[in-house]
This record gives structure tokens, sequence and C-alpha cells, in this order.
């Protein structure tokens, strides 16, 4: 997560996209990340937690809450964010991004389990 808010205060737009779940990342706005990203002025991040759940793949919750400054005044996000590690590195699954898939197909992770047998309990 910690990576995930510098990459915001350094607008690497790139960095927030290949740490989002693969099969998210085309759902994604570039743009609007990116604006959100350069016309803040970031003025923390507090992890309030963080609980690895185990299990393969490995997935884990993060709750914190960020705080930034733009043209609207000063702003507070809290959340609890859902990861799950592929491959050696961790992935954001996004919220905000439907995923087009069925209990039973293949979870996008690609770890080869049924989707409601791995990420389906995190979206």
């Amino acid at each position: 997560m910690r990576s995930r808010y510098s990459a915001y205060v350094l607008g690497l737009v790139d960095y927030l996209l290949a740490t989002t779940l693969k099969a998210q990342q085309a759902g994604l706005d570039r743009a609007a990340i990116s604006a959100w990203s350069l016309q803040s002025t970031w003025l923390g991040l507090e992890v309030e937690s963080s609980e690895v759940l185990g299990g393969q793949p490995e997935h884990a919750f993060v709750t914190f809450t960020a705080r930034w400054h733009d043209d609207g005044g000063e702003h507070t996000h809290r959340e609890r964010s859902a990861f799950v590690q592929c491959q050696g590195h961790w992935f954001f699954i996004d919220p905000t991004v439907a995923l087009q898939v069925g209990r039973n197909d293949p979870c996008p992770c690609g770890n080869g389990l049924k989707f409601k047998k791995c990420c389906a309990g995190f979206v």
C-alpha cells in the first residue's frame, strides 16, 4: 500500500496500473488516475493495519487512511483494500472495476483455482 501511495504522490501511473490485478487493468481510467495524482497535494498515509491471510495464493487486507488537498479542499479517504500475491508480486484487487468472471471460471489472478475458491471473497 505504501508503494501505491508513493506512486500517486510521484505521478507514477504506470506503476499504479501494473500493481492492479491484471484482469482489471484494462478497466482503469489512466487519464483520471493521472489527473488526480498530479492535481493533488498529497498530505500523508497512515496504514492502520495489515492482515496476511495465507493460503495459496496468499491474500491480504490493508486498512489505511490517505489525505490530500486539491481545488475542492482537504480530503481524507479510509479504505480496507484487498490484495492477492501472484508469481511473487502483490496486486491490488480494485473494487471499482468489475471482474467479468463467473463463480466457476478460472480465477483472474492466474493461480489455476476456480474464482469462487480464490479471489471471489475479496472483490
